[in-house]
């Protein structure tokens, strides 16, 4: 990647490419709908109202624009430039805008890789033009971006709406084809966008370039992304910090979790990503809200743009309010916020009151369903919104309206909306959609500028994900909270210890294991457990047998000598150039595991929750980058069902927690390591824990 200096620098280069004063289009062409042709069509119907120049030798205009041979001819130097030449003649087009002095361009043209070792060559032709002439670069392999606010639309594609309203969310992402789904999406459901790019090959600017300029945007709310790999660490989490300061969510979803999707985007980009459950942890611990389809990506924006977080209040937790024409519906909502991380707290003795003098089939409560009394006195539903949503009980509202139509839609949904409208409390309102049937409700509610959701379910997920922000932003701005600096470990080949070797690599480590002798004969075996005492657990420490249960080389719960004389000698036959490890035999009401794994993008992180067998079954863990603090270890551990399970303030969760703290320091500090797992760590009746098993992987 070339160089592109301070954080300045790279925002003016951003700067000029989403809002210059003028444009040259290289390679334009009158023809068709293609590449050639759009990026002038689409500059003039979104009415920019800059300076637009074309460069193709066989014209002297096209649709009006004043068309050169080359840049050197235009009189003045345009601010940036549309290249959309072929791959070939990229070099040439830049190397004219160098001369002339353009500062900035965007690259459509793909195919540098299929031209193999030529494609190679004219990469690093281009990378040297870029850095002599200080020029910056978009792409290649990009449809290219759009400033809908500014009505500057260059984009490389027709294949989005002939007109686009300004709005709230930025896009970022690195496939020209994910961005243009996703700003159908948008747009497909009333919302509106502020600025868009599809970042390509990131030969020079990338995504976390965009997203720090749309940090700086007010007209910007929150940051919809798609990035195929981190790519540069530090300067993700620099802008991940700036995001959660400026209160603007970096909302995120990450393509390449499964084996099968993490080839497809290495074969898309070329990124190198890391295993997406820890990096996925790590995201989220920097601030970021990580989601899990396109859609939840617009669904959770557009609650910044309507709900301030600067306006919220600071104590506001999740307490959700929920109205509904529907007592089914209200249920789904209050069974989904349990999930989201939302309580639904009962409304106060005032709006009991209120709502007990407004009704008389309906039941004061949270859900609050209106019942079918509001059908026939549709007077009633704005007096009783308006007291509902005046209860500080309430951090946050939802109202979830069925499938409404027709009269319903205005006279029965409209009173709703309007005093939720004027009401100070933050409100959503969820539709259950079904075509044409639904759809005057659906304007009823774009037209007041409420958050609308396709469904309750979608709504509480999304106001779930609001809250946790809010909580997440408090954490890192209490104190000035300073999360690790990304600090990749050097690749090598990878050597795994024995078991014994591990335990003893590990001493200092600060887990606690059980007492344990190592033998090489039969006789020592006897000795050692006579001195461990009964019952013991009989192990062995081989190469050949890392995974020891499946290899045959665990016997627990090992009662008297006779017993361990014939599981011994057995031991020693199967793995002669192996020695046996007697360890005292410890009970365990559950079980908990600590490890730490070499992020190719992040460095060391500690990884920690269930253990034992459930570890992959139910993946209930938390990962953080090295050193963790203790407050960040807590946070984590109390996400988890098993940490809430420990119960948060008990003897297991305490230890369990300063066994973190102390692993993830020396984690850090030891740059050999490349990994170990600890698991299972056996929780005892007393909250006392004791590991039993370990493997390390070093640097050979």
């Amino acid at each position: 990647m070339i160089n592109t200096s301070s954080l300045a620098t790279r925002l003016a280069a951003v700067d000029s490419v989403l809002r210059p004063r003028s444009v040259v289009v290289i390679g334009a062409s009158p023809h068709g709908r293609g590449f050639t042709s759009a990026p002038l069509k689409n500059l003039a119907r979104h009415g920019f109202a800059g300076d637009v120049y074309a460069v193709n030798p066989k014209y002297s205009e096209i649709d009006g624009v004043p068309c050169f041979g080359s840049v050197a001819e235009i009189p003045t130097a345009p601010d940036t430039a549309v290249i959309v030449v072929g791959a070939e003649r990229v070099p040439a087009a830049l190397a004219d805008c160098a001369r002339s002095g353009v500062k900035s361009a965007t690259v459509i043209a793909g195919g540098f890789a299929e031209l193999g070792s030529r494609g190679l060559a004219l990469e690093e032709e281009i990378r040297t033009i870029c850095a002599e002439a200080g020029l910056h670069l978009v792409g290649p392999n990009t449809a290219g971006l759009m400033n809908v606010a500014d009505g500057y639309v260059p984009r490389a594609g027709l294949n989005h709406p002939e007109q686009l309203a300004s709005g709230t969310v930025a896009i970022a992402t690195q496939s020209g084809a994910l961005c243009n789904t996703l700003l159908n999406r948008v747009v497909a459901y009333g919302q509106g966008i502020s600025m868009a790019v599809a970042t390509g090959s990131q030969w020079n600017l990338d995504i976390w370039d965009f997203v720090d300029y749309f940090v700086g945007d007010d007209r910007t709310k929150a940051i919809l992304t798609i990035p195929e790999g981190i790519h540069d660490p530090a300067k993700f989490a620099a802008a991940a910090r700036r995001a959660v300061e400026a209160g603007k969510p970096v909302i995120l979803l990450k393509p390449g979790r499964s084996e099968v999707g993490s080839k497809a985007v290495q074969t898309h980009s070329g990124a190198l990503a890391g295993a997406a459950d820890v990096q996925i942890s790590i995201l989220r611990d920097h601030g970021v809200i990580v989601v899990d389809d396109l859609d939840e990506l617009w669904e959770t924006g557009q609650l910044f743009g309507s709900w301030p977080v600067d306006s919220m209040p600071a104590d506001a937790d999740g307490r959700l309010g929920v109205l509904t024409y529907s007592g089914g519906d209200g249920a789904l909502a209050v069974d989904a916020a349990e999930g989201a991380g939302l309580s639904c707290p009962e409304p106060g003795p005032a709006t009991v009151k209120a709502l007990d003098g407004l009704f008389h089939l309906a039941t004061p409560g949270n859900p609050f369903d209106y019942t079918g009394e509001v059908v026939a006195k549709p007077e009633l539903i704005a007096p009783a919104t308006e007291a509902f949503l005046n209860d500080e009980a309430f951090d946050v509202a939802l109202i979830a309206a069925p499938v409404w139509s027709g009269h319903f839609a205005k006279w029965i949904l409209g009173p709703a909306v309007d005093a939720a409208t004027a009401s100070r409390r933050p409100t959503a309102i969820s539709l259950w959609s079904a075509g044409e049937l639904t759809t005057q409700a659906q304007e009823v509610v774009r037209e007041s500028g409420l958050p609308l959701f396709d469904g309750s379910h979608r709504a509480v997920a999304a106001i779930g994900r609001y809250v946790d922000f809010l909580r997440t932003r408090r954490r890192l701005l209490a104190k000035q909270a300073q999360l690790p600096a990304p600090n990749p470990r050097r690749a090598g080949e990878l050597r795994v210890l024995t078991y014994w070797e591990s335990r003893e690599f590990l001493a200092q480590s600060g887990i606690a294991f059980n007492p344990a002798c190592a033998a090489d004969d039969l006789e020592t075996t006897v000795k050692a457990a006579e001195q461990i005492g009964f019952p013991v657990t009989l192990k062995v420490s081989a190469d050949a047998a890392v995974h020891k249960v499946s290899a045959g080389g665990v016997r627990l719960y090992v009662p008297d000598v006779d017993s361990l004389r014939h599981e011994a000698t057995g031991m020693l036959e199967a793995f002669p150039a192996g020695r046996l490890i007697v360890e005292r035999f410890t009970p365990g009401v559950s079980m908990a595991l600590v490890g730490g794994q070499s992020d190719p993008e992040f460095g060391p992180v500690i990884v920690f929750g269930l253990g034992g067998g459930y570890a992959e079954a139910y993946r209930d863990v938390s990962h953080l980058q090295c050193p963790a603090s203790t407050e960040q270890i807590e946070a984590a551990l109390a996400r988890t069902r098993f940490g809430r399970a420990l119960g948060r303030g008990s003897r297991a969760y305490c230890t369990l927690v300063d066994t973190v703290a102390t692993a993830s320091r020396w984690f850090a500090e030891n740059p050999t390591v490349h990994s170990f797992d600890v698991n299972p760590i056996l929780v005892g009746l007393d909250g006392a824990m004791v590991a039993v098993d370990a493997r390390v992987e070093i640097l050979a």
